[in-house]
Order: structure tokens, then C-alpha cells, then sequence
């Protein structure tokens, strides 16, 4: 997000005032960019009843954060993340019993909405799902935003809680690093 000449990183953070050597402010920082630009957004549309507008930032959530977490292709990122932190979606799709419900979500949630600004094969976000992900009649693919919110949050806090470990943080580090050096190079120069 850019204010004047000062690109930021989290609503309170410039890229210019983060402070790679110092573990607490880092963590403060990206927690303050997730809460900030990601969650309390979404929990904002939940109260509203905006499931759409919800259930769109709450896939641009997952892709960020399987981003920093693990890396690597898009695709299998966000599906290993899906099926490590959100167990509903580790179960077997009863349309397709060879891919898993994470799989589904990717191609028809995430694709669908990133590329066309839809979801594909009548996929739907809905409150009125007693379950977080459901396949009706093996057929359509829907989930309900606020419990998808409640398992990101739950996730994104036993993340956070990890980072306390020197190797876990030293991982996120370099990711910050390899995901951000250009924004960090911009903020610089404009010093």
C-alpha cells in the first residue's frame, strides 16, 4: 500500500521502518499486515453478510499465507497448506475420490475467482452451510465463509505461535526477504 511516497508493508509498518535483525518487530509487523489488510477486513464483510466479498479475501489469505509458509507452486502450495491447517479439507472429494477436497477448492475457488472473478461449476460461499466445505449431491462444492474464517484465524495463530522457534523464524524470514526484497528496494530509494 502506498501513502504519499511511503510504501508500506501492514497498515502501521513501512517497508522503510522494518527491522530484518530484530525478531519481535518482524513478527509484529507481519502480524500486523495479516490482521490489517486480511482478516479484519473479512471479518468486517462476515458481519455485513457479504459471504462473496468475504470468501474472496479469505482465498487471497491462503494463497499469502501458503506463500510465506511453504512456498513453491501455487497450485500444491495452497493445497498442502489447505490439507495441513484446515482438516475438512484433507478429506477425499466424492466427485473426483483420486483428489482431495483442497484440490477442488484450488481449481474452482482459488482459479475461479483469481482468474475469472468467479467460482467455477456452481460453487458457492454460504452461511447457511452448517459445514465448513460440503459437496452436494457430489456435485457442487460449498463452503461457508465464517467457519473458513474462524479455521484461518486458528491457523494463522499457531503460526504465529511457532515463529518463536529460531529455525521456523529464520524460514519465515527468508521468505519475507524472497517475497518482499523488491517493495523493500522501492522504499529505500524513495527515502
Amino acid at each position: 500500500m502506498k501513502v504519499d511516497n511511503d510504501l508500506y508493508f501492514s497498515p502501521r509498518f513501512k517497508f522503510s521502518d522494518l527491522d530484518w535483525g530484530n525478531k519481535e518487530n518482524l513478527i509484529f509487523a507481519f502480524h500486523d499486515r495479516v490482521h490489517g489488510f486480511y482478516l479484519e477486513p473479512t471479518f468486517i464483510l462476515l458481519e455485513q453478510g457479504h459471504a462473496f466479498a468475504a470468501g474472496v479475501l479469505l482465498v487471497t489469505t491462503v494463497d499469502f499465507l501458503a506463500k510465506i509458509q511453504i512456498g513453491g507452486n501455487t497450485g500444491s502450495r495452497i493445497e498442502q497448506w489447505l490439507e495441513s491447517n484446515i482438516a475438512e479439507f484433507s478429506k477425499t472429494d466424492p466427485a473426483r475420490p483420486s483428489n482431495t477436497l483442497a484440490k477442488r477448492f484450488y481449481n474452482e475457488f482459488r482459479n475461479g475467482l483469481v482468474h475469472e472473478g468467479r467460482i467455477k461449476n456452481g460453487g458457492q460461499f454460504s452461511f447457511e452451510s452448517d459445514n465448513l466445505v460440503a459437496v452436494m449431491d457430489n456435485s457442487v462444492m460449498v463452503v461457508n465463509p465464517e467457519y473458513l474464517f474462524r479455521a484461518v484465524v486458528a491457523s494463522f495463530e499457531s503460526y504465529e505461535q511457532s515463529l518463536g522457534d529460531e529455525f521456523a523464524f529464520h524460514r519465515f524470514r527468508r521468505s519475507l526477504i524472497e517475497n518482499f526484497w523488491k517493495d523493500v528496494e522501492i522504499a529505500h530509494e524513495h527515502r
